[in-house]
């Protein structure tokens, strides 16, 4: 657990049992064999972790708290969780709630995909120093912008938008309100409303980029007519050669072919917090 996490809830009266993982996929084997005897299951990491252990409670009865200690911590701090702090006192809080889980394919997600760029930003920022923090992100898709030049890809939606084809820079589809360490790439993003919050970029020159990333990262809408928004309850997306994505903030590599993005029947039981990202939280 975070630093001084399971001593405070210790001393609060909590019973702690603690794990620790030890590669890839055993926190979500953990979080599935520990959701039907514990009260809580509490994800001490980045979105890889969070990710993992959401995998492994998605569709039980078992909330998840997220306690942020990546570089990235985009669904903690969508669930109000971005600080330590802020994860212990939703655990003291305990006001639950359900957030919507989504697959790209048959692989579930719950903050966000990306696609093109976004993925490649991903896998960039991956292997870069983890001292950096967010800033990670930062530098990546500067690298992103000056090396990249997207690909062709059909996007189709079921809300009746007619068929979009051409190359493509970069596309997020956004379940939580950030990504990138903190970026609000699209405005209004809820994790409980049934809809997915899509970006989409066309390639633009290295001046426009530049110009572009800033209002990016402070959350500001891309007002230029490479940038399309879109709300959707889900999506289809047609490519002829495989491209980076990301799911969660982890990196990979989507094949050639037809892929679709759509919401899973189960949802994922989660204590909020009251950052400034998280829900509205009445009372």
């Amino acid at each position: 657990m975070a630093e001084g996490a399971d001593r405070v809830l210790s001393q609060q009266g909590y019973e702690i049992r603690l794990l620790v993982t030890t590669g890839p996929g055993h926190a979500q084997q953990l979080a599935a064999e520990a959701a039907g005897t514990v009260d809580l299951v509490v994800a001490a990491g980045g979105d890889g972790t969070a990710h993992e252990v959401a995998c492994g409670l998605l569709g039980t009865d078992c909330p998840l708290v997220v306690i942020p200690a990546g570089s990235g911590n985009d669904l903690a701090r969508g669930l109000g969780c971005g600080s330590e702090e802020l994860a212990l006192a939703a655990i003291v809080a305990g006001r639950e709630r359900l957030i919507d889980a989504w697959a790209l394919d048959d692989a579930p997600f719950f903050n966000s995909v990306g696609l093109l760029a976004s993925g490649l930003v991903s896998g960039k920022a991956a292997r870069y120093w983890r001292g950096l923090g967010g800033s990670r992100y930062v530098l990546a898709s500067l690298m992103a912008l000056l090396t990249y030049r997207g690909q062709q890809v059909t996007w189709d939606f079921p809300e009746g938008e007619p068929t979009s084809a051409g190359r493509y820079f970069l596309a997020e589809a956004c379940n939580g309100p950030t990504i990138g360490g903190g970026i609000r790439l699209v405005q209004g993003a809820d994790l409980s409303d049934g809809l997915l919050d899509v970006c989409l970029i066309r390639p633009v020159g290295l001046g426009t980029g530049l110009r572009l990333l800033p209002r990016a990262i402070r959350g500001r809408p891309l007002n230029h007519p490479a940038v399309s928004y879109h709300r959707c309850s889900g999506m289809a997306f047609q490519t002829s050669e495989p491209f980076a994505v990301h799911l969660d903030g982890e990196p990979g590599v989507l094949p050639a072919g037809r892929h679709v993005l759509q919401a899973l029947p189960d949802k994922l039981k989660v204590l909020v917090g009251n950052g400034p990202d998280g829900p509205a939280i009445e009372g």
